[in-house]
């Protein structure tokens, strides 16, 4: 296949209409089955995410493993090294096949992943099958972001993806209940138990293939126009059939992106900038939510231990916080709903990196309760940030390249979250294990600092999103070659006719 994502030249003017069509419906039940599918997957996904919570502190514990304490990061960072592949190898399938296909077979390949990693936990396999959970998990990810831009109305598609987060509150409860449950009370691989749960998507793809259609802005873009109308076709007519009324249709005449080749996209210096800009904020954000998350619990395992509780008693009260904190974590997809589909979304980042930085240095320099309160204020608020992220990032690349383009920005993410591992052996544990031995004050610093950058730049430099069209963004940060946009003003009926003629 020549270097371009898409050698058709697809009916721009048609193009169009569709999109006009589907940013102008009302809330379906398409819709809804559409974003409970997305947040089941993505709940998956983050609870394999988050099983680097525990594994941080139970590796070490088992000796079957042979993983040492200061070796721990290793396993954790191969995760993040996978997502790395993952992101880019994923967005760009994505974009030559389609999201459908990537979403079904990345799903079967972290799951398969999983099962490896229960079965055979020993240091060398645990890098291979974390490393292969890693590819799977991200490609999924980006798959997800990149639907929750494509399938839901302009107007409401920042609110669907705060709905979205209510997978990452059920999850975070989940998993710490499961940490909570078992691993105080079984012996040291018990952890196994968990990575096991890891493989629940396998029972997900059924409903994937069955229920999820493939993206119509991708269909567009890559000449299947016919197809691409017939999902827009059943969601009004699921519209109508619910006595909901359709609004008029407003075309923008900004779909010069659906002719460009790949190629072109990535040359284009405005669309270079919006990745590093929004790459780098990631990068940012990933480093300082892995930096406070992942060795939350083993921190506070390791305060207990030296205020002279026994093991088994500060491994219960630790695992105990960490359910806590997670069960608050109820609060972030109300924050996220509330705010993102009233303020910028990069305000919203900006606000919830400040508070978050402010929470993580409380957890630096506190006592044991301080840390408490601090752990369960950063869980909610970088939870908000990253929610938001999840909205931001599809929404700043044009739909040619949308999944290779936010595979990008997700690998450069991914790769702030690859080195707390590093970090977190350097920063926290005393020579000779360490560089630093800065103890946990240089972990939350370097986390707090690097929300606070990284979110600076993006309000400085990132495109603003809120409540517009895919083209709309498109054309004014990437695609504009000076011409101001023109509108027209469509009745429903007559862009029918249209429709139907052509």
């Amino acid at each position: 296949m020549p270097d371009s994502l898409a050698q058709t030249q697809p009916d721009t003017g048609r193009g169009r209409e569709i999109l006009a069509r589907m940013d102008r419906l009302p809330v379906v039940r398409s819709h809804i089955v559409w974003i409970v599918l997305i947040a089941v997957n993505m709940m998956i996904e983050y609870y394999d995410n988050g099983l680097n919570i525990p594994l941080a502190t139970e590796l070490p514990r088992d000796p079957q493993t042979g993983v040492a304490p200061e070796a721990v990061g290793n396993v954790l960072s191969i995760f993040y090294a996978g997502m790395i592949v993952g992101a880019i190898i994923g967005g760009r399938l994505a974009d030559r096949f389609g999201r459908r296909p990537v979403l079904i077979w990345g799903t079967v390949l972290y799951s398969c992943a999983s099962l490896m990693t229960a079965a055979l936990p020993y240091y060398e396999s645990l890098l291979v099958s974390r490393f292969i959970t890693g590819i799977g998990v991200q490609a999924v990810t980006s798959v997800l972001v990149t639907y929750m831009a494509e399938l839901f109305p302009a107007a409401r598609r920042g609110r669907f993806v705060a709905v979205s987060t209510i997978s990452f509150t059920a999850t975070a409860p989940f998993l710490a209940g499961l940490a909570a449950f078992i691993l105080p009370n079984n012996p040291p691989g018990a952890w196994r138990i968990l990575a096991l749960v890891g493989a629940a998507g396998l029972f997900v793809v059924p409903a994937v293939r069955l229920l999820m259609p493939e993206s119509p802005r991708w269909l567009i873009a890559n000449g299947r126009i016919d197809e691409a109308e017939r999902v827009v076709d059943r969601l009004e007519a699921e519209a109508l059939a619910s006595g909901k009324t359709l609004a008029p249709v407003v075309v923008t005449d900004e779909a010069r992106e659906a002719k460009m080749t790949f190629r072109g996209l990535m040359s284009d210096r405005g669309l270079l900038k919006i990745i590093a800009v929004v790459g780098f904020g990631w990068f940012g954000a990933t480093l300082g939510l892995y930096m406070h998350q992942n060795f939350v619990v083993d921190i506070l395992y390791a305060m207990h231990l030296a205020e002279g509780r026994d093991e088994a008693a500060a491994l219960n009260s630790s695992y105990i916080s960490y359910l806590v904190w997670s069960c608050l974590y109820v609060v972030t997809p109300i924050l996220t709903f509330l705010l993102i589909g009233r303020f910028e979304r990069k305000t919203v980042i900006l606000l919830g990196s400040l508070a978050g930085a402010a929470a993580i240095l409380g957890m630096a320099f506190g006592g044991i309760s301080v840390y408490n309160v601090g752990a369960t204020l950063a869980f909610i608020l970088t939870g908000v940030v990253f929610s938001t992220y999840y909205a931001y990032i599809p929404e700043v690349v044009p739909t040619q390249a949308r999944g290779f383009g936010s595979g990008i920005i997700f690998g450069i993410g991914r790769l702030g979250a690859m080195v707390t591992g590093i970090l977190y052996t350097a920063l926290y544990y005393p020579s000779p294990k360490g560089v630093f031995g800065w103890d946990r004050e240089g972990v939350y610093i370097v986390a707090a600092g690097a929300y606070v950058v990284s979110a600076l730049v993006v309000v400085a430099f990132g495109p603003k999103t809120a409540n517009r069209s895919l083209e709309e963004v498109a054309h004014d940060q990437v695609l504009s070659a000076g011409a101001p946009s023109q509108t027209t003003p469509t009745d429903p009926s007559s862009s029918k006719t249209v429709l139907d003629r052509a």
